[in-house]
């Protein structure tokens, strides 16, 4: 039975501290969603923002992309909430981000064939292909077999706009890249312009493509329009076999294409209340909370035992667990996350605030693209591992800053959100959601988590969360940028923002 799974799926979770054993996972074509995860739709929904993806976008998007073959999708969190139908596989539920649209290519390449993707640089603030296998217990990217847009070539006579002072309205925006099965070459000035490397051992690989916010009147991609039929689509595809037949973009997909099915949770309800009532825990923690603690702490996440499992052990065990290594989990090599756990049972509004990295307002059709701190921002709350599910988020030109370029974030049910907590008195506003949202009766509705992400953080940021080196030194790296919580209630919040 293959091993492989989707796209950000972990596997073994190497959970020997917590005395845990897991069972690799793995996906299954056509695989019934249960009424109760579609139900969590409707109260993942929140209102409508401005820079989010409309719903016609939303439908275009999935029309164009949803029958390829080979690159199977769009997966994201519109496409699974705001469809009427959606696919399994459409269902993003590894701790997603909420406004990027996935395509992903899982696929068995014999040594020596190859694949040849003809495209166009979408209209978007990030785009990436990057290159997954399994190993180490996790889905991992492979080494330098990742292209940001920035990195690849245009075609003769084509603009990149994606690189620092580049025309990101160029016409001529054609790229080609090359998928090869062969071994990557040892002297990195004999690797190929354009190229990504899957080796030579036939291993069933995912191929990922990634686009992050596209710009206003486009659909999730990026390629086509957002409410009107598309002339071409964004993208074309042919294929080699090794002995050098030629094969077109139907005979590739059927050739190489694997059925992508949809993805399994990171671990099971069990599993995950194995950790929450452990006699070996954290003595400050307790069930109805666990991780969570009166005084939130953020962290970056390193590993998925040392952060998700770690989270939970007493500080001396949790000393001992190894972090360095493979965030897994198929984290987008780019990106820096921090993560923080969280209870209603502290204070039904939770109040974030911080200082916003500079980042290049695309959206509205930027026409040059400036250096900045980040290429990307975000913070999203989400459920428990087994569900994964992604309830509200917010990325950076969505949130109101002051004049030093803080910005306060309230998070709480709809219910108990603050009069005050709006745009036009500088506060953001997010779902807290439904908690854990596990159908199982051990499901704590009050519990909460977030997730934050730095994308392609410049170098020479002094404050990039890049710089951590290891736990516990985030908030000294970050400084102002350190993102700082408490708990509260609507009317103390009400009150104190007067």
């Amino acid at each position: 039975m293959n091993r492989l799974t989707s796209l950000g799926t972990a596997l073994t979770l190497g959970l020997a501290a917590a005395a845990v054993t897991m069972t690799a996972p793995v996906f299954a074509e056509n695989t019934w969603v249960d009424p109760f995860t579609v139900a969590l739709r409707a109260p993942a929904k929140s209102t409508d923002r401005f820079g989010d993806l409309p719903l016609g976008a939303v439908i275009r998007t999935d029309e164009r992309y949803g029958t390829d073959n080979l690159f199977q999708g769009p997966r994201g969190w519109d496409y699974w909430n705001r469809l009427e139908n959606p696919k399994p596989d459409q269902n993003p539920n590894l701790w997603p981000d909420k406004r990027p649209t996935y395509l992903v290519a899982q696929m068995t390449m014999p040594a020596g064939s190859s694949i040849t993707v003809h495209g166009k640089f979408p209209h978007a603030r990030y785009f990436n292909v990057s290159l997954y296998k399994f190993e180490r217990n996790t889905f991992v990217a492979v080494g330098d077999e990742s292209l940001d847009g920035w990195d690849i070539e245009p075609n003769p006579g084509a603009g990149n706009p994606y690189r620092v002072g580049a025309d990101r309205l160029v016409k001529n925006r054609d790229f080609t890249v090359h998928i090869l099965a062969e071994e990557v070459p040892k002297n990195i000035a004999e690797r190929a312009t354009n190229t990504i490397y899957v080796g030579r051992d036939g291993q069933e690989v995912q191929l990922a493509v990634r686009v992050y916010l596209s710009d206003e009147g486009y659909d999730g991609m990026g390629w086509g329009p957002a409410s009107s039929p598309a002339a071409e689509l964004g993208f074309t595809y042919d294929g080699r076999l090794p002995d050098g037949t030629r094969l077109s973009t139907e005979e590739t997909a059927k050739r190489f294409g694997r059925p992508l099915g949809s993805a399994p949770a990171l671990m099971t309800d069990d599993q995950w209340y194995a950790l929450v009532d452990a006699k070996v825990s954290d003595p400050s923690l307790t069930p109805a909370t666990a991780p969570a603690r009166p005084n939130p702490v953020w962290e970056r996440f390193w590993t998925i035992p040392y952060t998700l499992v770690g989270a939970f052990k007493p500080p001396e065990m949790r000393d001992k667990m190894r972090w360095e290594g493979a965030a897994g989990g198929g984290a987008n090599p780019l990106t820096v996350y921090l993560m923080t756990y969280l209870s209603r049972k502290y204070g039904p509004v939770y109040v974030l605030r911080g200082k916003l990295p500079t980042f290049p307002n695309t959206y509205k059709a930027l026409p040059t693209l400036p250096k900045e701190q980040v290429i990307y921002w975000s913070v999203v709350s989400v459920g428990a591992a087994p569900s994964g599910e992604l309830w509200d988020g917010l990325y950076d030109m969505q949130l109101p800053i002051d004049q030093n370029g803080n910005y306060t974030i309230v998070m709480s049910r709809p219910e108990d959100r603050p009069k005050n907590a709006t745009r036009e008195n500088g506060v953001a506003w997010m779902n807290w959601g439904p908690g854990e949202g596990l159908n199982d009766p051990r499901d704590r509705a009050d519990w909460g988590m977030l997730i934050m992400r730095f994308i392609a953080s410049d170098p020479n940021w002094a404050n990039s969360p890049t710089k951590i080196a290891k736990p516990g030194t985030e908030e000294a790296v970050m400084g102002p940028y350190y993102p700082r919580g408490e708990y509260t209630d609507k009317a103390s919040f009400e009150t104190a923002r007067r």
